[in-house]
């Protein structure tokens, strides 16, 4: 019974089923369908199916009919061979035959025998050749039947390998007469033999007779094509030989072996080879495959020459290719290695080297994969791409043929030759072929860079001029250089240049070709040149305007690879495949192109890193010995004073890559790929997308400046860097919770209150007697905890608490005194942490482990590597005391505070490589000079010692070290022992003679300013990048830091600190802006006291005789002079933990200034107060 429901509207009907009838009617049509149509198609295949099988089992009918037809009217297998040719019996067995069946390759083989002899004049052949075209086609065609065949054939057995041969000798002489033939199948099928082990198989043939039948017949299919009297098309055939035959891997082993290189170049028309180079395909080889194939020509054409007694084996080999009455001789009299031919030779191989850098590039960056990242941009980009270490040794020794002297220099005069006139720079001229060839060798390969490097930095021109100065005056004259040294705007323009260069660019990339020549060689020359070479300003050495010019066009290269690096890296062509880097500075990734101004091999990387090297070296000479005016390494196109801001940002970009750790790389992959886009609700997805690109654009603003801030910091003034420097280390106090000193010191008035930040206070309680010791038993295991706040309470030497507040000045003065007590050089005094150069400049104690295990009885009178074994306990502990004295250090600079020490140059270079985790961080013999200048004298003159003078030294590769032992019977409880070390592996066997003489000065050298105290360096430098990050460091050099840590020389400006000054009580400034009359005599005396007196002052009131470096506006606290009363009696006081002085107001000028310097000088100071 239905109910009335209130309304005359037709109810809905709701199916709750889930289902829709109109669908599933649907459905079930659309499944019909599918189910008719997979019918048809199984119909459809299963009519094709039998109509093939009905076709091949007719012709297997067919040529079953055909074979026994064949065999009849030959006589197969019964008859005895030769048989009688005919065109017809020729064609019928090509008819049927089938090269995967055994019977029909031995039916090949029984025709064969038609033709015989092959190669003897008026043969068979020739006639068939000379015929109807009918005959020359059915040849051609049996030629292809059995290169087939070969190719399918097993070498393995005595019969087939029987048969191999007898179809090579027939090939061998078709091919001479149908130079066509040769082609690319001929010689892939000649590759497939030998790299089957053919000829290794062959060679162990016996007898020996047999054995050379047998290597003559593989060696003519080979050699007749390419040396044949007959043919005419040679090039084409060369061409085919280069493209398939000399690509293949391992014909060292698998050919040259038994067949010498020297005896198979003799066979070869290396003229002709070197011409259908380059005509090649190159791009059509694997990388390892063009490698082969460079080592294949460069052991042709500088193969090694013939031994003075040939083998039996390959002299027959040799007579029997050149007695065919085939082959044509080759004149091989022509020098191949002589200057007119090098610019041959480098056009040939040139392009090799770039087409494998392409395919390694290629290679290496899959489309559909991640492509690879690089360490860090200090590297070019084949590194780890280039397997040095697993290329074989027979490129390697083919590779470094190419440092012989005479390829040096025969390179060396292509190099430069012809370069004043103009055409010579143009691409393909000898001078550009040379310049590339030899580019990319440096680019390519690892094994070959200090070899090569070495053959040409000593190389000289035809003309006496060194390479390098040669390259310098090409490179000066190029329109390129000059417009660089004064313009940016020519070198971006340059740079930008791709490897698809047009006929108006190619000029301007073959001069970068020589620019990026010469700065390669340089950097090498920067490392082996010393100062004393270098400031001749002749021979290899550049001479000063020279120099200045190379400086001007390397800032501005370097602005350019620094700044204008998106531009360049925009102009990668769209073919290319693209590659992510990152730099070593920023984790921002940015697409790297290899072909940086037309170049391929070239990467922005590369030339940022020689840039680096070459400006930062010749900054160093600079320092050491000025030939650059002053100013003259600051950029203004860098905004120096805007810089600062950055300090700011770098941190922010720290922080922001820490929070961004979770966005995969996966990201970045899928930047590119169109075809997947997230889903349109996906915020959570959009949002992380649009920050990492608001930080992308936002790295790639800074990054630039950050760059140049710690790889080229002297293009920014001093004392911009040291306000970033400075600045960093706010951020970091900031970050740690310290930054505020007025609540630090609030905290110290309140101890119960809680240190802002929730860092726990550290507090010391030190003996004036014991200052360090105090310090490292009380401050050791904070680590890098020492950064924090720390509170001092001096004991005097009776025991009682020193009064005191700290502002600073507590600090100061307990810093300053554990640097005082460290640095002390008298043994009897307490360890000698340090020595002293004769300049009195500061370095770690080197000798102090080898004390100590020389009194444990580690260390014998010949000790080749100091601790032999795990440090013992007391090692560890005098390390830590390092480790403790870089903190100390590291806690000055950090609090801004000053300290008298002076440290030698060559330790304050290490310290900011800390970070590079390099031993020698480029410390070499001019370094020297800054440790022992006595030394660096003797071993600049080792240098120009004959043999005999040298002989009379009887030196030896060991150095003796001199130690400060125990010994009772010594008037003062000690002695000096000599032992000797060895400087390489025996040494002490070894004598320096004028061959390894500059390998002796090296290895002295690197043995005093590394090895020697390496631990005692190293456990310092952990302890001050603890405190002192080693990438702040870096902005400076060994002066610049020297500076840092203890001020500059330079005099005290007094109108700054009078500005900066603070006045309290009744010396505080009124409403009418005028100073207290003491005031007045008070700036009037320090204006006309000696410098010495101004300093006395100066520590007197602040514990530290130099001003801060960005002046007394930054001393904190501020100065302050306060009034002690109208007790002219009285002597001035100060409380150095606030830069407070005391002043009585005196009645006189003479009497403050007596009263002051009496003061100053006598160290009164709080206790006066």
């Amino acid at each position: 019974m239905k109910h009335f429901p209130g309304s005359t509207k037709r109810q809905r009907n709701v199916n709750l089923s889930g289902k829709s009838k109109s669908a599933s009617s649907l459905a079930v049509a659309r499944e019909e369908r599918a189910r008719r149509e997979a019918e048809r198609q199984r119909l459809a295949a299963a009519v094709k199916i039998q109509s093939i099988y009905r076709g091949y089992a007719i012709r297997r009918s067919v040529c079953k009919n055909l074979r026994s037809d064949w065999d009849r009217s030959v006589g197969f297998p019964t008859a005895l061979p030769p048989i009688k040719y005919s065109d017809d019996s020729l064609a019928l067995l090509l008819s049927f035959c089938d090269t995967t069946d055994v019977a029909d390759v031995h039916r090949l083989g029984f025709m064969l025998t038609a033709f015989h002899p092959y190669d003897e004049p008026g043969s068979l052949i020739g006639l068939i050749l000379s015929g109807s075209d009918r005959s020359r086609l059915l040849v051609a065609r049996l030629s292809r039947m059995l290169l087939a065949a070969l190719s399918l054939i097993n070498i393995h057995t005595v019969a087939t390998r029987t048969q191999t041969l007898h179809f090579l000798s027939f090939l061998s002489c078709i091919v001479t007469y149908l130079p066509e033939q040769a082609d690319g199948t001929y010689f892939q099928t000649m590759r497939a033999l030998i790299s089957r082990g053919l000829v290794t198989q062959l060679s162990t043939i016996s007898p020996l007779e047999a054995r050379i039948e047998s290597l003559v017949a593989v060696l003519q299919a080979i050699i007749l094509p390419l040396q044949s009297a007959i043919g005419g098309n040679r090039a084409l055939v060369y061409i085919n030989f280069m493209q398939e035959f000399l690509t293949t891997a391992s014909l060292d082993a698998a050919l040259f072996s038994v067949v010498q290189v020297s005896t198979f170049r003799k066979l070869l028309d290396v003229h002709q080879l070197l011409g259908a180079a380059a005509q090649l395909r190159i791009d059509q080889l694997a990388p390892e495959n063009t490698l082969w194939l460079l080592s294949y020509l460069i052991a042709f054409v500088y193969g090694p020459e013939p031994p003075l007694s040939i083998s039996t084996l390959q002299l027959s080999l040799q007579d029997r290719i050149f007695s065919h009455p085939l082959y044509r001789q080759v004149d091989f009299a022509g020098s191949l290695g002589s200057s007119e031919t090098i610019g041959i030779l480098a056009a040939t191989l040139s392009p090799i080297l770039d087409m494998y850098g392409r395919d390694i590039w290629n290679q290496t960056t899959p489309s559909n994969k991640k492509p690879l990242l690089l360490p860090n941009t200090q590297q070019n980009f084949f590194i780890g791409v280039e397997r040095h270490l697993n290329t074989p040794e027979f490129i390697k020794q083919q590779l470094e043929k190419l440092l012989e002297t005479d390829f040096i220099s025969n390179l060396t005069d292509g190099i430069t030759r012809n370069w004043p006139a103009p055409r010579s720079a143009q691409p393909g001229s000898t001078c550009h072929a040379a310049q590339s060839f030899t580019l990319h060798l440096l680019l390519y390969f690892r094994f070959l860079h200090r070899k090569l490097h070495n053959r040409l930095f000593l190389a000289r021109s035809q003309d006496g001029i060194s390479l390098l100065v040669a390259l310098y005056r090409q490179i000066q004259g190029t329109q390129t250089f000059r417009n660089g040294v004064t313009s940016i705007r020519d070198i971006l323009d340059g740079l930008k240049l791709t490897y698809k260069k047009t006929a108006k660019t190619s000029l301007k990339s073959s001069e970068w070709v020589a620019i990026f020549l010469f700065l390669d060689l340089y950097c090498f020359s920067s490392i082996v040149m010393d100062d004393e070479e270098f400031f001749t300003f002749e021979g290899r050495s550049l001479q000063a305007d020279q120099l200045q010019d190379l400086v001007s066009f390397l800032k501005n290269l370097a602005f350019v690879v620094y700044f204008e690096a998106s531009e360049i890296e925009s102009q990668i062509p769209d073919e290319m495949p693209r590659r992510l880097s990152t730099r070593s500075d920023t984790s921002h990734r940015f697409n790297m192109r290899p072909d940086v101004a037309g170049i391929y091999g070239v990467s922005l990387p590369w030339v940022r890193n020689i840039v680096i090297r070459i400006l930062r070296s010749l900054h160093r000479r600079d320092s050491r010995q000025k030939f650059l005016p002053d100013g003259f390494w600051l950029m203004k196109e860098i905004d120096s004073e805007g810089t600062t801001h950055l300090i700011a940002e770098e941190e922010a970009r720290q922080q922001e890559q820490e929070q961004s750790n979770d966005i995969e790389d996966t990201d970045t992959d899928s930047d590119n790929d169109v075809s997947w886009t997230p889903a349109a609700g996906d915020s959570k997805y959009l949002n992380k997308k649009q920050g990492k690109k608001s930080r992308d654009n936002y790295l790639a603003a800074i990054t630039p400046h950050l760059g140049v801030i710690q790889n080229l910091p002297f293009f920014i003034p001093f004392r911009t860097r040291v306000s970033i420097f400075r600045d960093f280390i706010k951020l970091d106090q900031a970050r740690r919770g310290t930054g505020d000193r007025e609540l630090w010191r609030l905290h110290q008035a309140n101890p119960l209150q809680d240190q802002p930040g929730g860092k726990a206070k550290h507090h010391g309680i030190i003996h004036r007697d014991r200052v360090f010791e105090d310090a490292y038993d009380e401050f050791y295991t904070l680590g890098d905890g020492f950064k924090e706040p720390i509170q001092i309470t001096f004991v005097d030497s009776f025991g009682a608490e020193e009064p005191g507040i700290d502002g600073g000045g507590i600090l100061k003065e307990f810093l300053s005194s554990v640097v005082q007590e460290s640095s002390r050089t008298n043994p009897s005094k307490g360890v000698p942490f340090f020595t002293e150069t004769e300049d009195h400049m500061l370095y770690p104690n080197a000798a102090l482990t080898d004390q100590i295990l020389w009194d444990l009885g580690r260390v014998g009178d010949n000790n080749t590597s100091g601790l032999q074994t795990l440090p013992p306990r007391e090692v560890g502990d005098l390390l830590r005391r390092f480790e403790f004295l870089g903190r100390i250090i590291g806690k000055c600079m950090y609090e801004g505070i000053l300290v008298e020490v002076v440290f030698a140059d060559f330790f304050l270079l290490k310290w900011s490589k800390v970070m590079l985790g390099n031993d020698d961080v480029g410390l070499g013999v001019d370094d020297l000079k800054s440790l022992d200048r006595i030394l660096w004298k003797g071993l600049q003159a080792l240098k120009h010692y004959d043999e005999r003078t040298i002989k009379d030294l009887d030196l030896t590769f060991a150095i003796e070290n001199t130690l400060r032992v125990a010994d009772p019977q010594a008037p003062n409880g000690f002695a000096q022992k000599t032992i000797l070390v060895d400087l390489k592996p025996n040494g002490s066997q070894i004598p320096v003679t004028s061959s390894n003489k500059l390998e002796y000065i090296h290895l002295v050298s690197r043995y005093k300013l590394a090895v020697q105290g390496k631990q005692q360096t190293n456990a310092f430098l952990k302890g001050l990048s603890s405190i002192i990050s080693p990438r702040w460091l870096s902005m400076f050099n060994q002066s610049e830091l020297q500076t840092l840590v203890g001020g500059n020389e330079s005099p005290l400006d007094v109108d700054d600190l009078r500005k900066n000054t603070v006045y309290g009580g009744i010396y505080t400034i009124g409403d009418d802006e005028q100073e207290h009359e003491t005031i007045k005599m008070f700036w009037r005396v320090m204006k006309r006291l000696p410098e010495p007196d101004k300093r006395a002052v100066l520590k007197f009131v602040t514990s530290v005789s130099r001003a801060p470096l960005l002046g007394f506006g930054s001393l904190n606290p501020r100065f302050s002079i306060r009034d002690a009363g109208s007790d002219s009696t009285r002597l001035p006081s100060t409380s150095t933990c606030v830069n407070l002085l005391k002043l009585p107001r005196y009645a006189s000028e003479t009497v403050l200034e007596e009263k002051l310097l009496y003061a100053a000088n006598a160290g009164a100071g709080f206790d006066l107060s």
